[in-house]
């Protein structure tokens, strides 16, 4: 009896060491196999170079970016000199932009990389005036009879020398005979799409930042200023993106993409809110733009004085605004800017300058900004808030189009 008891013992001692070993055997097998199974990485040779994406995609209204080599390509025209007059236009200028890239190229279809083709000789060429050492200047000659100290390399300080100058109350002429700077700017995107296991151009997309108003200071230090119609800039544009298209389409791999073209009225360095594009066109072939598109876009700062024309459609901002000093009466100041497009209002953001900067504090009005702007701003726009202090950023309140609740962040 004591025989058979320790005889089944055994057997169940063996079936747990067969249990535990036979697993690992087949698992060493699948390693073997996974060893010699040939991997999908794609082999790379000494002078190719590695082109991938990033895996995340923050969300439909972004593009994901083509890295090259690992590295994230900055546009090469990004080292010369922005001639836009504001903060507010270089904001405006790039966003508006991409919301017109994203209509023509879906970012759920095209990948998107800095412009790589027009280099920066090439940029500061086409800013310049044409002349006989630089023919493929795109502004206008230089009249013989304006006697300016404004070359093409010092456009942006002798802008910068005017605003100062006419705060210093220094003599301001209105001159109508200069021949103004109409092209500021030129900003190139490479909309890429997938190849295999590569990626090759997919179209292009240009802005062309147009001055609306022109200042130069003249060799006795007077400051000129000189408005431009918006009759001309939008002719002179359309002018400027058939010759930068067909400038484009001499290099081989943009012979046969679309190329969209947006032109951007850059708002003058005084105003408190950015520019707005006011025409855009698509190349598909050939060397000219077609399919031109008006754009009725005008950006708002907010508050709105209450005796100007059409104040009630902004009656929005004046509750929410009211609502948040009321909570907390020592705050600096609420202001916003407004987009609206064909009159309807497509984004908003506002920013609050707090005295306070206690975690409690911030945390109390973070949470009465949430409460009252989900009561009293509108429903269906993008909406970004800020809370300022000195210290810096202090919380941030935003809502998408299509969501229905608001997502905060209190930075501590």
């Amino acid at each position: 009896m004591m025989k058979r008891k320790a005889s089944e013992a055994m057997n169940k001692r063996w079936k747990q060491i067969v249990g535990f070993i036979l697993p690992m055997l087949v698992l060493s097998g699948c390693i073997q196999d996974l060893e010699k199974a040939p991997s999908k990485e794609k082999k790379v040779g000494p002078d190719e170079v590695v082109v991938q994406t990033t895996n995340n995609q923050l969300s439909d209204n972004y593009y994901r970016s083509v890295i090259r080599d690992g590295k994230y390509q900055l546009a090469a025209s990004a080292s010369v000199d922005n001639n836009l007059t504001s903060s507010g236009n270089s904001q405006a200028y790039e966003e508006g932009l991409l919301r017109i890239s994203k209509k023509i190229f879906p970012t759920d279809q095209y990948f998107l990389q800095e412009g790589q083709i027009i280099d920066e000789d090439t940029m500061t060429s086409w800013l310049g005036r044409e002349t006989k050492d630089n023919p493929d200047g795109l502004n206008p000659v230089l009249e013989e009879d304006q006697t300016s100290e404004t070359t093409t390399e010092n456009a942006q300080a002798a802008n910068d020398q005017a605003e100062n100058q006419s705060t210093t109350n220094e003599q301001v002429v209105v001159d109508a005979a200069a021949t103004p700077i109409y092209l500021a700017q030129i900003m190139e995107k490479d909309i890429m799409v997938e190849d295999g296991d590569n990626f090759k151009m997919g179209g292009i997309v240009v802005g062309l930042a147009m001055n609306s108003e022109y200042s130069y200071t003249d060799a006795n230090g007077v400051v000129h200023k000189q408005e431009i119609s918006m009759g001309e800039l939008r002719e002179r544009g359309k002018a400027y993106a058939n010759i930068i298209v067909g400038r484009l389409r001499n290099t081989k791999e943009l012979r046969s993409v679309p190329i969209v073209v947006g032109i951007f009225k850059q708002a003058p360095s005084t105003s408190v809110v950015g520019g707005s594009y006011v025409l855009s066109g698509v190349s598909r072939e050939g060397n000219y733009v077609s399919d031109w598109t008006e754009h009725n876009d005008v950006r708002v700062a907010l508050p709105v004085a209450k005796d100007a024309e059409g104040n009630d459609q902004y009656k929005y901002f004046d509750d929410f605004s009211n609502q948040i000093i009321n909570f907390f009466p020592n705050l600096n100041g609420v202001s916003g800017e407004g987009l609206y497009v064909d009159g309807a209002l497509a984004s908003l953001k506002i920013n609050i300058v707090s005295q306070f900067y206690q975690q409690t504090e911030i945390t109390a009005l973070t949470q009465q900004v949430t409460d009252s702007a989900q009561k009293n701003l509108p429903e269906g726009v993008n909406i970004e808030i800020t809370i300022n202090s000195a210290a810096g950023v202090e919380s941030y309140i935003g809502r998408q189009a299509g969501a229905k609740e608001f997502q905060t962040h209190i930075f501590q």
